[in-house]
């Protein structure tokens, strides 16, 4: 119906017959990024007059007051970025002049299709103040409202697919412009886009014809013919898959044309590494497209973003796993494919396992390293000293993967460790696998291990060791300093202690040492299969575990090891008869020993005691005897119940004699009436129950002293008072021989005292023996006011 079209009756010269669908502006995606970082809603906000209003049907104008409008151009651009110093408005404004300059049109086309957009999407956009909110002026708003309600509705993918088709037109990605233009919906009044569509239809139906062109001479075997109509099409269409696989089938590299060089790549951290080969390329611009095996022929190309910088160029797109090769195209100024491309070798993006580290030892090898991100496993090569090859089997801890290969002989190994990734675009095979990472080590030969250890003491003095095992290696006897290794650890010779150094072990050889073999160090003289070896005695007081080491060259095995005490001497040891049946020890303690082992021997039998530490500071030793002569031998007893306790020269040991006791008594004098007329009598027995007493009794002597009063003191000494009555031992021996000779146990001698040598009445007597075996004999006293003379 007439009238009902946009712009019928508006009155306005080249007014528009159609909004348009797409605003066909290079770069729109990032126009529209900064425009939302401002915080516009079109980019007509940026424009706006204070007050004022835009008019954008017959050009874009700013309108201030009634009739006042200016025309917005490439000067009022300008004008408007020198009021605005803000560096993002700037930047806008910077743009849409460069836009504005290159096409007069632009500016208005891309402001009615965001207007449009924003009225089709604001749930009043039917009504003109709607438009007029968006700063449209009023003279315009109804015809505008009234043209977005009759333009197509765009949804989310072909409002995307409006805005990037003149980027990839622009880029000559003929093939993806097509397929975004395939979403759009007609035309209709939209004549630019028509314009553009029927373009990219003529140079998408003119690269199918090259195509099929080349596709006849390659059956027909011409690659050459072949690769010149694969290049038209690449020129035609710059991101045609078919073209570019054409091009790396048919290319024959020449060495006079520096475009048909090689580009070479490599994995590198991040990425693949692509090397543009050495020649002066004259500034081109390139392309460069990644091909993934696996993928389909048509597949869209992925596009690698950036430009060489000094003929290097890092590819970061690449998926972990894949086989790619890279074709880079080269540009024109206006961005067509122009001459034959640089092709780079196919290229596994499977980057290889990192810090791979392996140790040896006693027969065994073990690796570990770091697995790339993304690969399904790690594929382990062996390689034995003779050639043979073997596959070796990973397990994963944490980030690490490792693996312990035993029963290995000596020699040179080499490990190659491989990381597997999982197929991908369901591709056959394997998958990819990457470079080797590869390490070589030598298992060394390593000596017999030492199977037992045993000691003993010596009687001469010294331990005694004997060991099994440990052949043609040396062995070694050695105190760790700490705790011992557990048997059979590996060690190297710089981390063992000393030899001991009681005295120098030398093993004597039980069976004839095993054969060595060339690579084997030789072993020291004396180092068997088995055999004894004494050394000295160990330091006084020390517990030590002592171990055995089998060395061979510059490793060692830890063996079986003994426990040996040298205990302290017990000094200071007498022996002092205190009661008929009882006999008094005494002795230094030797040190921090917790028991003292006494052992009595007495009357052909040996009785042992054990005696406390505690016990004897606190209380003293007393132990029950006969009367027969007794020997006492006293030792330090093993402060572990598992320890072989070194013989050391010197036990304590003390005797005494049989018990000899000898009496006395005073005899007072004959008396005559009240009077007592003749001397006291001094009366020394001598009893010897445990049998007749030797020649070597001491003698005894009665000293007197007083001091002149009623109650004299007792002589403290021998040498304390006069004495008045001496007895040899001699005659106390010859008295106690005799009494035995009789058939009696008991010699008695009798003398008077000295009552001249006596001092002024009253005074006290008291008896002492003398001599070195005095401390062996017991001396019974009696009563002590029998020996008071008044």
């Amino acid at each position: 119906m007439a009238g009902s079209d946009f712009g019928h009756a508006i009155g306005l010269p080249r007014a528009l017959s159609g909004l348009p669908l797409s605003p066909l502006v290079g770069g729109y995606g990032e126009l529209l990024a900064s425009q939302q970082t401002l915080g516009l809603r079109h980019l007509g906000e940026l424009l706006l007059p204070p007050g004022g209003r835009l008019r954008v049907l017959d050009g874009v104008f700013r309108v201030e007051g009634a009739s006042r409008r200016h025309h917005v151009g490439t000067g009022v651009l300008r004008a408007l970025r020198r009021d605005r110093p803000e560096p993002a408005a700037a930047r806008l404004l910077e743009r849409l002049t460069a836009i504005q300059q290159a096409d007069p049109s632009a500016l208005r086309r891309i402001l009615l299709y965001q207007l449009v957009h924003l009225l089709q999407d604001h749930p009043q956009g039917h009504l003109p103040a709607t438009a007029a909110g968006f700063g449209v002026d009023l003279a315009e708003a109804a015809a505008l409202v009234h043209g977005a309600a009759r333009r197509a509705r765009l949804d989310a993918a072909q409002r995307a697919a409006a805005e990037a088709l003149e980027d990839d037109v622009l880029g000559h990605r003929i093939r993806s412009a097509a397929a975004l233009a395939a979403v759009l919906p007609p035309a209709g009044g939209d004549l630019p886009l028509a314009a553009r569509l029927a373009e990219l239809a003529a140079r998408a139906a003119a690269a199918d014809a090259a195509l099929d062109a080349a596709r006849r001479h390659e059956e027909r075997g011409d690659p050459e013919r072949a690769r010149v109509r694969y290049e038209e099409a690449a020129a035609l269409a710059g991101d045609c898959p078919r073209a570019v696989r054409g091009l790396v089938r048919t290319h024959r590299p020449d060495a006079e044309d520096p475009g048909s060089g090689a580009l070479e790549s490599a994995l590198v951290p991040g990425g693949a590494e692509l090397r543009w080969p050495p020649g002066d390329f004259g500034g081109l611009r390139w392309r460069v497209v990644r091909l993934t095996r696996g993928e389909p022929a048509t597949a869209p190309l992925a596009e690698v973003a950036g430009q060489p910088g000094g003929g290097v160029l890092v590819d970061r797109g690449a998926g972990t796993g894949t086989e790619v090769r890279h074709v880079a195209l080269p540009l024109r100024a206006d961005g067509r494919v122009d001459g034959p491309p640089l092709i780079g070798p196919a290229l596994s993006v499977a980057p290889a396992v990192t810090e791979l580290s392996v140790d040896d030892g006693n027969g065994w090898i073990e690796a570990s390293w770091t697995p790339a991100a993304g690969a399904a496993r790690s594929e382990v090569t062996l390689t034995r000293p003779g050639g043979r090859t073997e596959e070796l089997t990973a397990v994963r801890a944490g980030l690490r993967e490792t693996l312990r290969a035993e029963g290995l002989e000596p020699g040179r190994y080499e490990l190659a460790v491989r990381a597997r990734y999982a197929p991908s675009h369901r591709a056959a095979g394997r998958g990819a696998l990457s470079a080797a990472a590869t390490a070589r080590v030598t298992v060394h030969p390593w000596p017999a291990p030492v199977l037992t250890l045993t000691a003993a003491a010596r009687e001469a003095g010294g331990v005694e060791f004997r060991r099994t095992g440990g052949e043609g290696a040396e062995v070694r006897l050695v105190e760790w300093p700490g705790g011992a290794p557990a048997e059979g650890t590996e060690l190297r010779t710089s981390e063992l202690p000393p030899p001991l150094t009681w005295t120098a072990p030398t093993w004597t050889p039980t069976a004839p040492t095993a054969p060595t073999a060339p690579t084997t160090p030789t072993p020291p003289a004396g180092a068997g299969s088995g055999g004894a070896v004494s050394v000295g005695l160990p330091p006084v007081g020390v517990l030590v575990t002592v171990s055995a080491v089998a060395v061979l060259g510059e490793r060692a095995l830890a063996g079986p090891g003994v426990l040996v005490e040298a205990p302290l001497p017990v000094t200071g040891l007498a022996l002092r008869r205190t009661a008929p049946g009882e006999v008094e020890v005494t002795f230094d303690w030797p040190g921090a020993t917790g028991t003292v082992t006494a052992a009595v021997t007495q009357d052909g039998r040996r009785t042992v005691f054990d005696v406390a530490r505690s016990v004897f500071l606190r209380e003293g030793l007393r132990l029950p005897v006969t009367p027969a002569a007794v020997r006492l031998d006293a030792y330090a007893a093993p402060r572990s119940a598992r320890s072989v306790l070194a013989a050391t020269a010197g036990d304590a040991r003390a005797e005494v004699p049989a018990d000899v006791a000898i009496a006395y008594e005073l005899v007072p004098g004959s008396r005559r009436g009240l009077l007592r007329r003749g001397p006291a009598v001094l009366r020394v027995t001598v009893r010897a129950p445990g049998g007749a007493p030797g020649p070597d009794l001491p003698g005894f002597v009665l000293v007197a002293r007083g001091d002149g009063g009623r109650d004299p003191q007792r002589p403290g000494g021998p040498a304390a008072g006069p004495a008045v009555c001496r007895v040899t031992g001699a005659e106390l021996a010859a008295a106690a021989a005799a009494a035995t000779a009789a058939g009696s146990g008991t010699g008695t001698v009798e003398r008077e005292i000295d009552t001249a040598a006596a001092p002024g009445r009253p005074y006290a007597l008291r008896g002492f023996l003398l001599g070195g075996s005095a401390a062996s004999v017991r001396l019974e006293e009696p009563p002590l006011p029998s020996l008071v003379v008044r």
